[in-house]
């Protein structure tokens, strides 16, 4: 049968294949979605515009100092005088800056590697068994607040290393010889050029410095390292900053490396190389890019760190001196003297508060970019599969030709041992010794801290101890008790999670629908996510600082609070909650999405009945790691909360906490007595922090046991 296009088919007019009727939403369904899409833009831009103003009334604080002194003399200032017997003051912020990146450097000198031989340790030489276990117990390092680091540097670490720094001291030209060796060596080993470059202009600095003490072209001792060695001084707050920078550098390195491709790894094992060989010319050169990124990360937490550094640090401008006598970093010279500042002093710590955070967001932000970069791809395989191939040849021929079943067949490598040269396989065992020494070094303090912890704090703890108020005497605990800290801490923490938890989330869900709507949205989704970058990277004391000028000044003068307080926590939780809810949402797959979409659910619904339920787990558990982030902050509650002698629940006054009170029974407070009775308050204080820790992972376990059945 014929047809004509006056006179089609049948089939082709039926009214299943005629014109679509576009699907007509209910009104209530397009009024929901404007108002979800509507909330969720609302909390983003209050959170954006409270933070905005804070910083405004930071930076307006900060004024009169660039006035007076201008921008360049005020960061390159040598003096810091506030009160002169004669004349203006005088601030400069050199001193501060010096001490800042000089326990910082120190810091990272031993974390670097030391966290990259643990993170090796842990995803190559370690038995499979092992892994695991000591992967956990260096991250619970993560879980110690930094009041008890610095608790712990003041009472364990000063007592052990002073006589060591003595010795240091009085023998300071072959100390130098020896530092300039083991930082060449470092050099060697470091995973990218620019790292080895640095690396090896300190020890060439330092192999000339004792080239001319030995000659006598200078006197016998090195500046640096010259004595008396003073009970807070560069070198112990750089211990310190080191045990706390580990973990994180760690984590981060330790996946990097889990990203490097198996065929890889496999490619350098046929081509001869040993286990060694394997990770120095096949994993390092591939994951270079995110091993200084994550070195970075743990520099800007080594920069912003506070309350450890104080305690270990004294409050001395000095520049150019003695790391083994004392000094000041930004930070801690802020929340020494914030207290009883002045209005011109007051400026100049605002002002040290802008550039120490200035410093922490470049280093943040080259960290990040680092990062993202991903994978630095073969580096020194290819060169080594061009070196090996008449390597092989040459010295296997012979036993790969005997050991081959059949003639004219490949040979039959993996049956063969290679015979290794006396050279590589020493090098390779003392680098597997060095990869084995970090862990032990990693190992050490964590056991150090937590049998210090037990043997200290649990004899003190007894039902008295929960429910009793703390000591008035100093000198007498018995009967006493953290009642009022223990309710403070979790009236703060329960006033975080209050605000950061849901508009966390609620931020994390706008960044999600501006990804999925076109291009513009998208650059707004982008731009909201760089400014929570930025507040990741920001230290905490100056979050207590902006919190203090912008609130407790402005609502009452002097009227410290426990909603304050829990302002300056939940700043600290909300970019965390963010970030990770944000990861969380991403990873939902797009076709659960689509599929309530297509069969006509609002958005709204879809997000909440589709989206949300998939993401909880993982979204739950960014809140409690945030809390448990958050939970052992001191410095912001220095110049929020203040602190109360007695059980409060009021949130508009003065409310005590667990970090705080160790900070005053260690600072203001130290006796024998007082001593034992922070340490049992460390006690219950990182047992707080160790079990959100934990109910963070079970829940993501959890998520994944469910996912995959």
């Amino acid at each position: 049968m014929t047809t004509s296009p006056a006179n089609p088919p049948s089939v082709v007019a039926g009214p299943e294949l005629g014109p679509a009727t576009p699907l007509r939403r209910p009104l209530a369904g397009i009024v929901a979605d404007r108002l979800y899409l509507a909330v969720a833009s609302l909390s983003t831009a209050i959170v954006v515009l409270t933070i905005g103003y804070l910083l405004y009334k930071t930076l307006g604080q900060t004024r009169s100092t660039w006035s007076t002194f201008g921008v360049w003399g005020f960061i390159t200032g040598t003096e810091w005088i506030p009160s002169p017997v004669d004349g203006a003051p005088v601030f400069g912020a050199l001193p501060f800056i010096y001490g800042t990146l000089i326990t910082a450097a120190i810091a990272m000198l031993i974390a670097v590697p030391v966290s990259l031989g643990v993170a090796l340790a842990t995803t190559v030489f370690l038995p499979k068994r092992l892994r695991g276990p000591i992967a956990g117990v260096v991250d619970l390092l993560a879980a110690v607040p930094s009041v008890v680091y610095g608790f712990w540097g003041v009472v364990i670490l000063v007592p052990t290393a002073r006589p060591v720094l003595e010795w240091i001291a009085a023998n300071n030209v072959p100390t130098t010889g020896v530092a300039a060796l083991t930082t060449g060596a470092l050099a060697c080993a470091m995973p990218s050029a620019a790292m080895r470059v640095a690396v090896s202009a300190i020890a060439a600095t330092l192999a000339t410095i004792w080239l001319l003490a030995v000659a006598g072209v200078t006197d016998d001792t090195f500046t640096l390292l010259e004595g008396p060695v003073t009970a807070g001084s560069f070198v112990m707050a750089g211990l310190v900053l080191a045990v706390m920078v580990i973990p994180i550098t760690t984590a981060i390195t330790r996946e990097v490396l889990l990203t490097v491709p198996i065929d890889q790894q496999e490619a350098a094992y046929a081509l001869g190389a040993t286990q060694w060989e394997m990770v120095r010319d096949a994993m390092l050169p591939w994951a270079r890019s995110g091993i200084v990124g994550a070195s970075a990360l743990g520099l800007g937490r080594a920069v912003g760190e506070t309350i450890a550094v104080l305690l270990l640090l004294s409050s001395v401008p000095n520049i150019f001196t003695s790391l083994l006598g004392p000094g000041s970093t930004l930070a801690g010279v802020i929340v020494s003297e914030l207290g009883e500042a002045s209005e011109s002093q007051l400026a100049a710590l605002t002002t040290l508060a802008v550039v120490l955070f200035v410093i922490a967001f470049l280093i943040n932000a080259g960290a990040r970019s680092l990062v993202s970069r991903g994978a630095s791809g073969p580096g020194r395989l290819s060169r080594l599969m061009s070196r090996s191939r008449t390597a092989a040849d040459e010295e296997d021929a012979p036993a790969l030709a005997t050991a081959s079943p059949v003639a004219g067949s490949p040979p039959a490598v993996a049956l063969v041992e290679p015979r290794l040269p006396r050279g590589r396989r020493i090098r390779s065992q003392l680098a597997v010794t060095l990869v084995y020494a970090a862990v032990i070094v990693a190992l050490i303090p964590l056991g150090a801290l937590l049998a210090q912890m037990l043997i200290k704090g649990l004899p003190v703890i007894s039902w008295s101890f929960f429910t009793e108020l703390p000591p008035t005497d100093p000198n007498n605990t018995a009967g006493a008790g953290i009642a009022n800290a223990l309710v403070g801490t979790l009236i703060l923490m329960g006033i975080a999670t209050v605000i950061a938890a849901p508009l966390g989330v609620l931020a994390a869900l706008f960044m999600n629908e501006m990804w999925l709507l076109g291009r513009i949205p998208r650059k707004i989704s982008n731009a909201i996510g760089f400014f929570v970058d930025v507040m990741l990277g920001v230290p905490s004391v100056v979050v207590g600082l902006t919190v203090y000028l912008g609130i407790v000044l402005y609502t009452d003068p002097g009227k410290f609070s426990a909603m304050a307080g829990g302002v300056a926590l939940a700043i600290i939780m909300f970019p965390i909650v963010v970030r990770s809810a944000d990861e969380i949402l991403r990873l939902v797959p797009s076709a659960q999405r689509e599929a309530a979409l297509a069969l006509g659910a609002p958005r709204w619904r879809t997000m909440w009945s589709v989206v949300l339920p998939a993401a909880a787990p993982g979204i739950l558990t960014g809140v409690v790691l945030a809390l448990a982030r958050a939970s052992g902050e001191t410095a912001p509650l220095l110049f929020t909360s203040l602190g109360n002698q007695f059980v409060s629940t009021d949130l508009t006054e003065p409310i005590a906490a667990l970090p705080q009170l160790i900070f005053d029974l260690v600072i203001n407070t130290r006796t024998e007595q007082s001593v034992a009775f922070a340490w049992a308050a460390t006690l219950v204080l990182v047992s707080i922090i160790l079990i959100l820790n934990l109910v963070a992972r079970l829940i993501g376990r959890l998520a994944a046991t469910t996912e995959r059945r």
